[in-house]
């Protein structure tokens, strides 16, 4: 991405952040959280486009063991609970006050931890393709990517987002999650306390997650927009860019009164 990169020091722990459409005083930042093998380049200019179409300033970075932050071997049991309690510090050191999340995939389910405990300046929650429990079609691509890591034969495009932490991150992430599934891993009781605004979507062909994760978001959180898209696997901003933009934008647009 080209946006305007920002090192983030937290805990000790360094991050690269970016500020991929500059802040606007008195508005509030969009805040991007990307997926379980991403990073900021997996997001491929959305955070930008978005927060240009809305005005106000949007920023995403690379979550601890990712992209150009610092490496971490292993990930604990509990990373994505970690990462969903570490958000606010994150956004505090970002001088980010006034904002709305926008998370894909683990990302998704960390932007609905976050949500769920309603810190203050949290205006709006996206979630796309998030996992909030057990899932069987996860479990295969875990198992396919913790072989792919034991073998040293990752596609290219994992050196292309992480460089050398690209087989650490393969490794930590798909045995982590297997041993979170193992233990029937299920959030949905925590998500009842989310009291924002929500967009939840889901792809209809997702390969990555069973339809019933977004049904589960929709019981847990009864006020929020949940919705199924036709003809969409685990990737709707690279699938559908313009029509995922634009059902983001309008969320967006209503939530935070732009």
């Amino acid at each position: 991405m080209n946006g305007r990169a920002v090192a983030i020091a937290v805990d000790g722990v360094r991050l690269h952040g970016e500020w991929c459409a500059e802040p606007v005083a008195g508005r509030p930042a969009l805040v991007f959280l990307h997926d379980g093998l991403g990073s900021v380049e997996t997001w491929r200019g959305l955070p930008g486009r978005l927060g240009r179409r809305l005005g106000i300033g949007a920023f995403a970075y690379d979550r601890w063991g990712y992209g150009r932050s610092d490496g971490r071997v292993p990930f604990p049991v509990d990373f994505i609970e970690q990462e969903a309690a570490r958000l606010a510090d994150i956004l505090r050191v970002a001088g980010i006050g006034d904002h709305a999340v926008v998370g894909h995939s683990d990302g998704g389910t960390i932007a609905l931890l976050h949500a769920a405990r309603n810190p203050a300046g949290l205006r709006a929650t996206v979630s796309l393709s998030a996992h909030i429990h057990r899932d069987p079609l996860a479990e295969k691509h875990l198992h396919r990517f913790r072989d792919h890591a034991a073998n040293r034969t990752l596609p290219a495009w994992m050196a292309r987002f992480h460089g050398d932490k690209a087989t650490d991150v393969a490794a930590c992430w798909s045995e982590t999650w297997l041993e979170i599934f193992a233990a029937d891993w299920d959030i949905a009781p925590a998500l009842e306390g989310i009291a924002g605004p929500l967009l939840a979507l889901h792809g209809e062909n997702d390969a990555h997650g069973v339809a019933e994760q977004l049904e589960n978001i929709a019981r847990a959180v009864p006020h929020a927009a949940a919705r199924l898209l036709p003809g969409i696997d685990h990737f709707p901003h690279l699938e559908d860019p313009e029509g995922t933009e634009a059902a983001v934008a309008a969320f967006l647009a209503e939530a935070l009164g732009l």
